[in-house]
């Protein structure tokens, strides 16, 4: 059973050139997943640890590991995770969120609100961070281990903390 998941899923991805939308995730694999693709140095990495929720709703970029985690796409809003991009283990990302804005009404009879998560290319995101629904990461971005993205982040920004603040810029050298 195993083997011929592998082989569906490998298929599927055979003629995908710059992003892959993933159909299905083999649950349980004891290895890192990898997306065939044309150019095997670019091939992106899933490791055994990834869940994924709506994943015809996540798109990832080419030569791209994510390491571990939730990654919580939404019937109408989807994950893009850019080329190049690292993912520790253990970040999530979730683009629903609860409606609370009517203080007459329970928050669990509200419903949620649903929006896109982009991440740019060659992001690194750090081990436990959470990226929160509606939110753009920029290029080159660095997101500090255990952070909590609530808001957009700009081009080549170090980020750290509850919630998520710039600290400083990555420089060229």
């Amino acid at each position: 059973m195993k083997n011929l998941l592998q082989i569906t899923i490998i298929l599927l991805f055979k003629f995908v050139n710059t992003f892959v939308k993933i159909f299905s995730f083999a649950k349980g694999l004891s290895n890192s997943f990898s997306v065939n693709q044309k150019d095997k140095k670019r091939m992106s990495k899933i490791g055994p640890n990834v869940k994924l929720s709506y994943p015809g709703n996540i798109y990832i970029g080419t030569n791209s590991y994510i390491n571990g985690g939730h990654f919580k796409a939404s019937k109408n809003a989807k994950i893009v995770i850019g080329d190049d991009c690292l993912i520790s283990f253990e970040v999530h990302m979730r683009t629903d969120m609860h409606n609370y804005a009517d203080k007459n009404t329970l928050i669990k009879n509200q419903g949620s609100i649903e929006k896109d998560i982009i991440v740019g290319d060659d992001v690194w995101i750090g081990y436990g961070a959470q990226i929160l629904s509606g939110v753009k990461i920029g290029r080159g971005v660095v997101i500090a281990a255990g952070s909590i993205v609530t808001k957009d982040i700009e081009e080549y920004s170090v980020v750290a903390g509850v919630p998520a603040k710039i600290i400083k810029y990555r420089e060229i050298i």
